[in-house]
């Protein structure tokens, strides 16, 4: 394997959307489409990984070349409404049809000019009648392929966006090479695309001849029996299309990683160690506003526990968006950071499906099961699981959650969980290395240091935060006395 693709489950867990949108400062759709598509591919390829990393120093390092590639990518812009790439590559879904229908349109429609000189006002009528169907067969049949219409006029903006780079852009670092490579062999090849491309670009400017323009589009179809040939010839060039979105999307991400490690506070580059272990010195979470770096030495897989509130669940985002951001990036926000690559997996922020008509525990299990599906010999899993089995009662909870941690910790996974229950740190302590974190407690506040710490927890703070929170005084104590032994 040299990629894994990030699933849905945890890339909702760790907010990823989030995170792009304080990295993503890309300029158009191709670059705003390939570093989501970026984040969501781990690679197992140190190579490729330098490779980006390079790119990005090179920005940071040559500013003004910087400046004038993102112009050029500013003038590609944003489809808006349609994704490229889910377009693009769809269009062999596309009914088969030529042009022929439009074709008999138009000699229908100068017909009915040429029968004006025979018999005006018949002619008169047939021209009316066939000016209406045109229009009207033109409106629906560009709403059928509005996206793909689309997404091929970009195509040839991004064509003329490879060449603007190459012509415009020095790019004269090795990590390069490649890219340059790819835009030129594919812009090269797509170049007959562009012929007659204007025929199918939409009035903007709102002059007399663009205006006169869109009236001839409808009536004689020319855009769409432009589209028809252009889509047979993108068919056969797949290849090329996707070398070409690639190697923009490369210089775009490129670009944002170049702008983000500069607003950050510090970072490394990972070591990676091809052992099954993970180890930083004061890792960060790039959401947080004023974050509390922790560090880490994991030879074996965690226990967490801690009290509510007390940075458990913060801790274990952080660990999978770092170890995310070193197998995209090249880039962890921590000053060092050491670890095997891993396929990522989180069971965190669930909840139930109501449409699909199940329960939360049930939710829970299949989350669970997932994992366990998808660890193999072949690359080690690093999964993050919060609050283990939380949809069903303590006794079973702890039965149950204790024989998959034990059985996920055994297998070849680093798991890091996190749980409240106090007894999965005796039940698997021969398992996992058992870590917290805590809290100060007065009578009027409970204060959180957010620092990791090391063995179990010892603290409770669940009721005292009632008290904290403005709970009556009668119901904090009857808690209270409910929990003495």
């Amino acid at each position: 394997m040299d990629r894994f693709t990030i699933d849905e489950i945890t890339w909702h867990d760790l907010s990823m959307d989030d995170v792009l949108k304080g990295f993503d400062t890309s300029e158009s759709s191709v670059g705003k489409e390939y570093i989501e598509k970026a984040f969501k591919t781990l690679l197992f390829d140190e190579k490729a990984l330098k490779e980006r990393s390079r790119r990005a120093d090179y920005f940071a390092e040559h500013r003004s070349e910087a400046s004038g590639t993102k112009k050029i990518f500013k003038g590609l812009g944003r489809t808006k409404k349609v994704s490229f790439y889910d377009y693009i590559f769809r269009l062999k879904e596309l009914p088969s049809g030529g042009n022929g229908l439009h074709f008999l349109l138009i000699l229908l429609l100068l017909a009915a000019v040429a029968s004006i000189f025979i018999k005006p006002a018949i002619g008169i009528i047939a021209l009316v009648v066939m000016v209406s169907v045109n229009i009207i067969i033109y409106f629906r049949k560009k709403a059928s392929i509005e996206g793909y219409f689309l997404s091929l006029k970009y195509l040839v903006n991004m064509i003329n966006t490879a060449s603007a780079v190459l012509s415009k852009c020095r790019l004269d670092d090795p990590a390069f090479l490649g890219i340059k490579d790819e835009l030129k062999n594919s812009a090269r090849t797509l170049r007959s695309l562009k012929r007659g491309s204007w025929l199918i670009t939409n009035s903007v400017s709102g002059s007399l001849v663009d205006v006169i323009m869109d009236y001839v589009r409808m009536i004689f179809h020319v855009d769409i029996i432009k589209f028809n040939q252009m889509k047979k010839k993108a068919l056969g060039h797949e290849e090329e299309i996707n070398a070409l979105y690639n190697g923009l999307g490369e210089l775009e991400l490129a670009l944002s990683l170049s702008a983000y490690r500069e607003g950050l506070a510090y970072y490394c580059q990972p070591v990676f160690d091809k052992e099954v272990s993970l180890k930083t010195r004061d890792v960060y979470h790039p959401l947080v506003k004023v974050p509390v770096a922790n560090s880490i030495g994991a030879e074996k897989s965690v226990l967490l526990t801690g009290s509510n509130a007390s940075g458990k669940s913060t801790f274990l985002k952080t660990l999978a968006l770092n170890q995310i951001f070193a197998q995209t990036i090249y880039t962890c926000l921590a000053h060092e950071w050491h670890s095997d690559m891993f396929k990522v997996y989180s069971s965190m922020a669930l909840s139930d499906n109501i449409l699909g008509k199940e329960s939360y525990f049930v939710v829970e299990i299949k989350s669970l099961k997932r994992i366990f599906d998808n660890i193999t010999e072949a690359e080690p899993v690093m999964c993050f699981i919060d609050e283990v089995l939380r949809g069903t009662n303590t006794k079973e909870r702890i039965a149950a959650s204790s024989q998959i941690l034990k059985k996920l910790s055994g297998s070849n996974a680093l798991v890091f969980a996190a749980t409240h229950d106090i007894e999965l740190t005796q039940l698997l302590s021969e398992y996992m290395t058992n870590m917290h974190f805590s809290e100060t407690v007065t009578e009027a506040e409970v204060n959180f240091d957010y620092k990791l710490k090391a063995g179990p927890a010892n603290s409770r703070n669940a009721i005292k935060l009632l008290s904290v929170y403005g709970f009556d005084a009668d119901i904090v104590e009857a808690a209270e006395k409910m929990c003495l032994p």
